[in-house]
Formats: structure tokens, C-alpha cells, sequence
């Protein structure tokens, strides 16, 4: 990619950047009440304000913390169960209604039995694993199903060192499933997390800041929490390409 095509699509994005901005802008001038609908420069101000104090990035933090952990587990469980699932059909079979649960079951109620199930702090983990294990689960189980079998002969053939293979042959195939799924994973995470946390309330959360921004009616507060949830978000779903 040259520096023309790079400057062109920043620059693409900037002006769809700014006409969501003015979007935003013509809704708060519409409503005319500043505690329903904010104007982009209040939130912007605010959001100065809650970064200057050390509660901000404690309640960050804490939440990065869980969707971190949350989002290990949940990758690491998924390797460990899509090996076995994609070698032997009857692993398979058995674990699906597990994933189908996992994938229809509505949050609120898994946040809920969690809530019954957890201390606080461990509520928003559990709720980001079932939530995020059956994307991964699937991703990468479709990406296994890809593989090209005649090359894994061919290499069996030449007695290609199975490292050499992986490397060379397997990986460049799975690749983009494992991308997408934690990409996918990344953005479920960060929503379920921090929905699991307006109802825990553990002692530092973004959920909490924005359950405490709702009490009060700082609706400023929650908008700019909001900004930070979605630069985040998109941060961690770039970082995972």
C-alpha cells in the first residue's frame, strides 16, 4: 500500500468520521435537552475531566482485565475441545447441544444464573466465556474442516517435518478463521462484559461507572463511557488482525 492510498483512506474515514459527528450534533440541537441527548463537545469535555481522575482508569482497567481473561479461557477452551471434535465425529455429536445451548441461551438470563453462581467479580468472566466460546468454537472448527487433505498426503509422502507443515501449510489456510474469530470474539466480549457488570456491580467496572452515571442522570458521563467503550473495542478488534 502506497502513501497516496494510505492518506486516501484516513482521509475517507475522517470525512465519514465527521459526518457521523455532525449526525450526532443535528440530534442533540432536534432533542434541545442536554440530559437526554449531550452535544458531542460536552462529551468530549467530560471525557477530559474523567480522565484526569484515577477512578477512570481503575474501573478501565478492571474491565480490560475480565475481557482479557474471559476471552483466554474462552480461546484456549475452544482449541481444546475443536482438536478432538474435528478428528472424531462422535466428540463432535455429543458436544453440539452444549454450543447450541451456549449460542441461544439469551445473556440476561446466563448473567443472572451467574449472579447466583459468582462473586461479583467473576460474573462478567463466566458471562464473556459462554458467550464468546461457541464464536471461537465454530470459527475455528470451520477453518480445521478447510484444510486441504491432498497436501497433508503430499507432505506425508516426502516426509515433510510436521513443524515445517504446520507452519507452511496449515497455518497460511487457518489463518483468517482464527483472525475472525477473535475479532468476533474481542467485539462480543467487551459488550457482555460490561453488561455482566451494570448488573453485578463489582467495585470497579466501566458497568458500574455507567450503572452510577444513570443513577445521577449524568447523561454526559454515560455517552462519553460509551465513546471509550467503542475506541477500545476497535482498538482490541484491529490489534487482533
Amino acid at each position: 500500500m502506497n502513501l497516496s492510498t494510505t492518506v486516501t483512506k484516513y482521509v475517507r474515514k475522517g470525512m465519514v468520521f465527521g459526518i457521523w459527528l455532525f449526525v450526532w450534533q443535528v440530534g442533540y440541537w432536534i432533542v434541545g435537552k442536554s440530559a437526554l441527548v449531550p452535544s458531542p463537545l460536552s462529551t468530549l469535555l467530560t471525557l477530559g475531566q474523567m480522565a484526569c481522575e484515577k477512578a477512570f482508569y481503575m474501573h478501565l482497567g478492571a474491565t480490560f482485565w475480565r475481557v482479557v481473561v474471559g476471552m483466554t479461557l474462552s480461546f484456549g477452551g475452544a482449541i481444546l475441545l475443536v482438536l478432538p471434535s474435528y478428528k472424531y465425529q462422535w466428540v463432535k455429536v455429543l458436544f453440539e447441544p452444549m454450543i447450541a445451548f451456549m449460542k441461544s441461551t439469551p445473556i440476561m438470563a446466563i448473567i443472572i444464573l451467574a449472579l447466583l453462581w459468582f462473586e461479583s467479580d467473576w460474573v462478567p468472566i463466566f458471562v464473556c466465556i459462554l458467550m464468546c466460546y461457541p464464536i471461537i468454537y465454530t470459527n475455528l472448527l470451520t477453518g480445521l474442516g478447510t484444510l486441504d487433505h491432498e497436501l497433508k498426503e503430499l507432505n506425508q509422502v516426502y516426509h515433510v517435518k510436521k513443524a515445517l507443515v504446520i507452519r507452511k501449510c496449515y497455518w497460511p489456510q487457518l489463518y483468517p478463521y482464527v483472525a475472525a474469530s477473535l475479532q468476533l470474539g474481542i467485539g462480543m466480549a467487551w459488550k457482555v462484559v460490561i453488561a455482566a457488570e451494570v448488573l453485578a456491580i463489582p467495585k470497579y467496572a466501566i458497568g458500574e461507572a455507567l450503572m452510577n452515571a444513570k443513577v445521577y442522570i449524568e447523561t454526559r458521563e454515560v455517552f462519553a463511557w460509551v465513546v471509550v467503550i467503542i475506541l477500545i473495542s476497535q482498538i482490541c478488534e484491529h490489534a487482533m488482525v
